[in-house]
């Protein structure tokens, strides 16, 4: 199973760079140098700054070429005009937490270009999202999807990839295997230093593992090894790359602080456990970035047919654990689980943020600054600036009275271009 899913990766790798798109990219040069103004808007350049009233932000090709008041910056008479006069923008949306395991989109390579753009609308650039961090799916069919929206013929967002997520030796998780699909199991140091190796070889932008995994529903979680998990994150850090770790429980949080783990996929309200403070101050002091997932856990609960008061009980746990992260110092990073979660609207997940303590200007940063400084992106993108990518999010109403408004997109622009229109 572990060499067959990267000789696959491999042999498409080299199949679709000999049949990228050429002819389409070409085509579309000239577009390219057209010269766009957005108007008229409330403008937040990043999660620090303030708010620039009745703005225009000017993007020539990929680049942010102008920003400031209507009275500061001057409109070539060629520039298309978007007039955003109720709207605000902001740096393009990161999800550091999504799957391309839908059985909509998990056979990429069957759908033509434009029934893949659309599902991406729906599933992604709806929502302002023009960059995404997939942290379990198959390789190749997550490959494909970056090759065509890099190649033009596919509106999507920037995606990177951990591929399929590493587990201890039969570790997958009940729900995986209820959709016949078992993680590569890892049984040593060894085979787990090789295993990462061959991932981050092929391409791949990290690594995840089940540091702890509910093999069994209402069973004990099966916790990853120390020495294996260790093996993992030293080898993924030789590289340069992240590890993401699926904790599941407490115990699966102790594993990822002492092996080295750089980011949490998940708070862990099983159990109804509250965080103690030395683990959080110790998850601090490791620099270990949290994605909190609180809509997950409604999402989880609402299919098992729960009550409304048992949801907001089990959801209020990982809110407090979320409280007491960010109280501490905690870096967090916003990610829904979507392609895992079928409800692909993020409107709930900004108000449970909220509810653990967050304003507006914080979870702005879990969106753009912080997971592109996280992931060595901070020169490209997550701020609004002269020379940086020309990607956007424009959203009707103000998120600082209705964090609602941040789902509310009208536009969504990557690389210069339109991905998205919720005005037409």
């Amino acid at each position: 199973m572990n060499n067959r899913i990267v000789r696959s990766y491999s042999v498409l790798l080299v199949v679709l760079v000999l049949h990228e798109p050429f002819t389409f990219a070409q085509n579309n040069r000239q577009a390219d140098k057209s010269i766009v103004a957005f108007v008229n808007a409330t403008i937040y350049p990043s999660p620090a700054d303030s708010a620039i009233q009745n703005g225009i932000v000017l993007i020539e090709n990929e680049r942010i070429i102008a920003l400031g008041r209507k009275s500061q910056v001057r409109i070539p008479k060629n520039a298309s005009i978007i007039d955003c006069k109720g709207f605000v923008i902001t740096a393009g949306f990161w999800n550091s937490h999504v799957h391309f395991i839908d059985t909509r989109i998990a056979n990429a390579n069957r759908l033509s270009d434009n029934e893949l753009s659309d599902y991406l609308q729906m599933f992604l650039t709806k929502y302002g999202f023009t960059y995404a961090f997939d942290i379990g799916s198959f390789p190749e069919n997550t490959h494909n999807i970056k090759q065509r929206i890099q190649g033009d013929s596919v509106f999507g967002p920037f995606i990177l990839s951990t591929g399929m997520p590493l587990t201890s030796e039969n570790g997958t998780p009940f729900y995986l295997k209820a959709i016949n699909i078992t993680l590569p199991e890892l049984t040593s140091p060894g085979m787990a230093t090789s295993m990462v190796d061959q991932y981050l070889s092929s391409g791949l932008d990290g690594i995840k593992i089940f540091t702890g995994s509910p093999v069994e529903q209402g069973k004990k979680e099966k916790i990853l090894p120390l020495e294996i998990a260790k093996a993992v994150t030293s080898a993924t850090h030789k590289w340069n790359k992240p590890v993401f770790a699926h904790p599941s429980v407490n115990e699966g949080i102790q594993v990822a602080i002492a092996s080295g783990v750089d980011i949490l996929a998940h708070t862990t309200p099983d159990g109804g456990k509250a965080w103690d403070s030395l683990m959080v101050q110790q998850m601090v002091a490791n620099d270990i970035y949290l994605i909190p997932t609180l809509k997950l856990w409604k999402w989880v609960l609402l299919n098992d047919k729960l009550s409304p008061q048992k949801i907001e009980s089990f959801v209020g746990v990982a809110i407090e654990q979320v409280k007491k992260f960010k109280a501490a110092g905690g870096k967090l990073l916003f990610g829904t689980d979507i392609g895992f979660v079928d409800d692909f609207d993020p409107t709930d997940e900004y108000v449970y943020l909220q509810k653990a303590g967050l304003n507006f200007r914080q979870i702005l940063a879990m969106l753009t600054s912080t997971p592109s400084e996280r992931f060595g992106f901070s020169n490209q993108f997550g701020k609004i600036a002269i020379g940086m990518n020309a990607d956007l999010v424009v959203f009707e109403g103000d998120p600082q009275l209705d964090i609602k408004a941040l789902a509310n997109v009208k536009y969504t622009v990557s690389k210069g271009k339109v991905i998205y229109n919720g005005v037409q």
